[in-house]
């Protein structure tokens, strides 16, 4: 870092009235960590805004030194070092408000889904909440967002009602349909490239009844049970499911009956009423008898549970596609390509049914993430933990697997790694990138993935 870039950092620091921490200090490695411990992010400084004076704040020192400017609330798809960067993490921004007459979900930059779902218990309503309650809302709205409950009700990028930031020129917005069409199409699945969002807005729906969890089989009855299960998502196109092969690790920790066990997996979630959601649940249990049976009612406010994600940071190589089939012979397949995966060290991989409401034209122009052709949407992780796992290798089956049965198209945070590219057809893209152009011409702000690909 230059003499004068440190000495901007150094005066930015005296002025603000939440901290910054830069290269050197004893809290440094931690500030910089993001969720996925593979990625070695060295951003120029991590700042945590106390308020939106604090934002302007570091907008301005970061134009004036010659840095970029990107967000991070949880470090939740990172993906490079950062070099040049100030990384905000808005951790401050805490507020969460539930307008039920208006059926509105207000919270700040920093709120996870896991107490803003919380807040939602006892209101009859429900949030397109994402299944690990230690990933950001507005993370998760502005990066496209697959939720259980998105077949029933859409993305969570569609469900953005308002956007309140801080532009690349230090102004205060807050985005509507009604003053900034155009901006706020881009924010619905574009990114984090057009400010510094202190806040945002997001639609409720009605669900007062909730049922589900997930379900595991032996490996034996995999191709079966993953075909019903592609069918069941075909006849039943607003149940969420999530549907895939796990590998368990053969630890003393884990439960002797899954301890080094590969198992086909199946989450459903139902909004209504116990009995029709133990119905479909049937048209699986009807195939194979269950290892694992978690089957429940439950309230929103426990959806994280139902969902039981890992939610501690860990190193991890990730791998997200769309893919255009759904039949009993992708079925065989997708079982073979985990298997041959699975030797080499994958460790899951997770295919969520689209179509329902996912596929819906209608309002799709509103939003950079429109519908979804697709009818599921690959994603897959190799826990790096073993030096000796080649996650290129591991992952090299289901990359072939795509490239046989890939389409483009998807929701860019179930990506993994890549560009917006790798989801948006060029006419999207390009819209994007004019969008950039007019609110962000001298590119201050990042995102942690590029419009075009680099």
């Amino acid at each position: 870092m230059t003499d004068a870039r440190a000495t901007a950092l150094e005066d930015l620091r005296s002025k603000l009235a939440g901290t910054l921490v830069l290269p050197g200090d004893a809290d440094y490695d931690a500030a910089r960590s993001p969720w996925n411990l593979s990625v070695d992010q060295r951003p120029a400084a991590v700042a945590t805004p106390a308020d939106v004076a604090d934002v302007q704040a570091i907008l301005a020192a970061a134009t004036s030194a010659g840095l970029g400017v990107t967000t991070q609330p949880n470090g939740h798809g990172a993906a490079d070092g950062l070099d040049g960067v100030i990384l905000i993490r808005p951790s401050s921004f805490d507020e969460i408000a539930v307008d039920v007459p208006g059926r509105v979900l207000r919270v700040g930059a920093g709120v996870n889904w896991g107490p803003a779902l919380q807040a939602l218990d006892g209101t009859g309503l429900i949030g397109l909440a994402g299944s690990n309650p230690e990933v950001d809302v507005v993370g998760l709205a502005l990066n496209g967002g697959h939720s259980m409950f998105s077949r029933r009700n859409g993305l969570t990028a569609r469900s953005i009602v308002a956007v309140e930031l801080v532009d690349a020129s230090g102004e205060v917005r807050r985005v509507t349909d009604a003053d900034d069409a155009e901006l706020i199409w881009a924010l619905r699945g574009g990114g984090g490239h057009f400010g510094v969002v202190t806040a945002i807005e997001l639609a409720l729906h009605e669900g007062d009844a909730l049922f589900g969890g997930g379900l595991l089989f032996p490996v034996e009855a995999a191709v079966p049970v993953i075909s019903a299960a592609f069918a069941l998502a075909r006849e039943v196109p607003e149940l969420g499911l999530d549907i895939g092969m796990m590998r368990f690790p053969d630890l003393p920790v884990m439960p002797p009956h899954l301890r080094g066990r590969i198992v086909a997996s199946v989450s459903l979630v139902h909004v209504g009423d116990e009995a029709t959601g133990r119905g479909y649940a049937e048209r699986l249990l009807g195939v194979a008898e269950p290892i694992a049976n978690a089957l429940t009612p439950f309230t929103i406010g426990q959806l994280a549970a139902v969902a039981a994600e890992p939610v501690d940071p860990m190193p991890t190589a990730d791998f997200g596609a769309a893919i255009g089939s759904d039949d009993d012979a992708f079925a065989a397949e997708l079982v073979e390509a985990f298997l041959a995966g699975a030797e080499l060290g994958l460790m899951r991989c997770g295919l969520r049914a689209m179509g329902g409401a996912t596929a819906e034209v209608l309002g799709a122009d509103l939003s950079a993430v429109g519908a979804i052709r697709a009818p599921l949407l690959l994603s897959a992780g190799v826990l790096l933990l073993d030096p000796s796992i080649d996650p290129v290798a591991a992952l090299q089956p289901l990359h072939d697997l795509a490239e046989r049965h890939g389409v483009l198209g998807g929701v860019p945070s179930m990506l993994g790694a890549g560009t917006l590219a790798d989801v948006y057809e060029p006419a999207v893209l390009d819209r994007l990138a004019a969008v950039k152009q007019r609110v962000d011409p001298g590119g201050l702000i990042r995102s942690n993935r590029a419009i075009h690909a680099q």
